[in-house]
């Protein structure tokens, strides 16, 4: 998550979404009374908070606790989404790291049928369907994201900068999310995961 007053910008921060690579690449140009909860497991910095702090927060904590509704009400809010099918494939492999002793030996549609972490954010960005952020940027087309920030805020976070900065990328053992999906699966992530799917077009293939 990301408060920045100096930018007039906030993140909402999704899961399984590369927001700590986000929140690393921004951080040197962060103003003094920013914020940015960052990841101490990601070694990504925080700014004015506690490390280690929970920063996928959702919207109306974010506002309630670090803007006032006028400044809230003009900063540019954004957020990032992924293909939920994709999206629970990095999520197993993730678990599987952190946790081993509860998912290292768990079969993937075992993972998706019973696991409550499974990363459905839109509640984190959205509110009985109403979008409280400006932008949802795809994670398949994460330049875009990064083309705008350094239009609107002067960033110059380059191609070979997110390349290099890239966090967890040698985690996920499985690329392909196609490859570990199920019927039940399949059909469970399209039921679970139906808001997204229908706001973001996302299909399974």
């Amino acid at each position: 998550m990301i408060v920045s007053k100096k930018h007039h910008f906030v993140f909402v921060k999704t899961r399984k979404t590369a927001g700590s690579t986000l929140e690393k690449l921004v951080f040197p140009y962060l103003g003094h009374e920013d914020y940015c909860t960052g990841s101490e497991r990601d070694d990504t910095p925080a700014k004015n908070m506690d490390i280690g702090m929970n920063g996928h927060m959702k919207w109306d904590q974010i506002r309630e606790k670090y803007c006032n509704d006028d400044w809230w009400e003009g900063a540019y809010k954004f957020t990032i989404e992924r293909n939920p099918w994709d999206k629970v494939v990095s999520s197993y492999f993730w678990h599987q790291k952190i946790k081993p002793q509860e998912y290292f030996q768990m079969e993937f549609e075992q993972y998706v049928l019973k696991s409550p972490l499974l990363p459905m954010d839109y509640q984190l960005y959205a509110q009985r369907g109403t979008l409280q952020v400006d932008k949802i940027y795809k994670y398949e087309e994460m330049q875009t994201m990064y083309d705008d920030l350094n239009e609107m805020f002067r960033f110059a976070i380059t191609p070979y900068k997110i390349e290099n900065t890239k966090l967890k990328a040698n985690i996920r053992k499985i690329q392909d999310y196609r490859e570990l999906h199920t019927p039940k699966t399949i059909d469970f992530i399209a039921n679970k995961f139906e808001p997204v799917i229908k706001l973001m077009g996302y299909t399974y293939d």
